[in-house]
């Protein structure tokens, strides 16, 4: 059996990211840890890994795991959303109008007010998005499915 056990996100600081996280999804932290040494450097190939981690569960109980390192640090990549090797993460939330409020409200800058798309036929059609930025520059996506009528 293969299933995705959870989404793994480098992050420049740990605490601001879980903020982030917890106020677009609601997620909560399920534990954190720290670790270095030998196994993390194998692991990792980062050579005098020192990392500090956060798993925080998504309401539907999915992981997104958080690593910072504290040794050695990185440089920040550029994330165009058109080069390829950019990634987003897409979450469904109930209401992206207020995750929009809270976005903006933790300072980040969503690229405009929700969407609606238009794709008749097409599994997204109806669906109200937004795109943002997490404090890494990363790109998120969040989600608000049509009512169905009925």
């Amino acid at each position: 059996m293969t299933m995705l056990h959870h989404i793994g996100l480098t992050v420049s600081d740990l605490d601001v990211s879980i903020e982030f996280y917890r106020a677009i999804v609601g997620c909560t932290v399920r534990e954190r840890s720290e670790s270095s040494g030998v196994e993390v450097e194998t692991l990792t190939g980062v050579s005098d890994a020192h990392i500090v981690t956060a798993d925080l569960q998504l309401p539907d109980g999915e992981i997104l795991e958080l690593i910072q390192y504290v040794t050695p640090l990185g440089v920040p990549l550029g994330q165009l959303r058109n080069q390829p090797g950019h990634t987003h993460l897409g979450f469904q939330v109930a209401d992206v109008d207020a995750v929009y409020d809270r976005l903006t409200e933790l300072g980040a800058v969503p690229t405009s007010r929700p969407v609606t798309i238009n794709e008749p036929g097409s599994a997204w059609d109806g669906i109200r998005a937004i795109y943002a930025c997490d404090p890494d520059g990363r790109t998120v996506e969040c989600l608000e499915l049509p009512v169905e009528a009925g």
